[in-house]
């Protein structure tokens, strides 16, 4: 008698690879009507890949239809390594697998904003650096701040026209877009060269002094400070504690 996880193996690899992997030993109906289940099982399953992919990427379904979308979908879900994922996690890859479909850079870039905006939803909690923390702070003690990026902060560089599912960000033509979640709502926010850049720097920085450092290298002392201060309004940084 096989060993049970002989038979798991053999299980899923029939759900996985279809009828030409049937372990005919493993069940106590006939063939036909064991398969004839394992066949209707595979169906759901492959049915919840397609729908969680759709609720993942609700804008790109949109932008770009649905028979160009469903048929992308079913293309990436065939793949082993997709068949293996948790559901959770199943699209985790999709805008990845969009480059090698030679799809153009706003659908793209929509489905990597749509995948850091449910990254920035599931990560982790943490207490946003808000103004009135350094707003009365001494220069050397600001400047020894101790900062670190937000969990929630997510960086996507723009490579194509803004998508005209992202609503009113199509007429900001930004360099990036930052995705937020100080509290408890995920939000959008367009960067333009210079912001990206500090952004980029906030996790290596350590100190505001030190992303200051960088922020100065990028422009004068008052534009700087106030890029600093557009990153913080929007959620991008929390303080290290220790």
């Amino acid at each position: 008698m096989p060993s049970l996880a002989d038979g798991q193996s053999r299980f899923i690899a029939c759900l996985q690879k279809g009828p030409g992997h049937f372990p005919d030993d493993l069940f106590a109906q006939d063939a036909e009507r064991a398969l004839l289940g394992l066949k209707a099982h595979a169906n759901n399953i492959s049915h919840a890949r397609l729908v969680s992919l759709e609720d993942s990427f609700p804008r790109l379904h949109a932008h770009m239809g649905h028979e160009t979308f469903h048929a992308i979908s079913r293309d990436y879900v065939d793949q082993g390594h997709v068949m293996a994922c948790d559901i959770n996690h199943i699209a985790a890859d999709f805008p990845n697998f969009l480059v090698t479909r030679e799809q153009a850079g706003t659908a793209i870039d929509l489905a990597r904003i749509e995948w850091a905006w449910i990254e920035s939803y599931r990560a982790a909690e943490a207490t946003p650096v808000a103004l009135t923390d350094i707003a009365a702070l001494p220069e050397d003690a600001l400047l020894a701040f101790p900062v670190a990026a937000h969990p929630a902060m997510r960086l996507i560089k723009i490579t194509g026209p803004m998508s005209p599912e992202l609503g009113e960000l199509v007429e900001t033509d930004p360099s990036a877009l930052m995705v937020a979640r100080p509290e408890a709502l995920v939000s959008l926010h367009p960067l333009d060269t210079v912001e990206q850049a500090i952004a980029e720097k906030i996790a290596d920085s350590g100190t505001m002094g030190n992303l200051l450092a960088h922020a100065l290298e990028l422009g004068d002392e008052t534009t700087a400070m106030q890029h600093i201060i557009t990153l913080i309004q929007a959620g991008a940084m929390t303080r290290i504690q220790g």
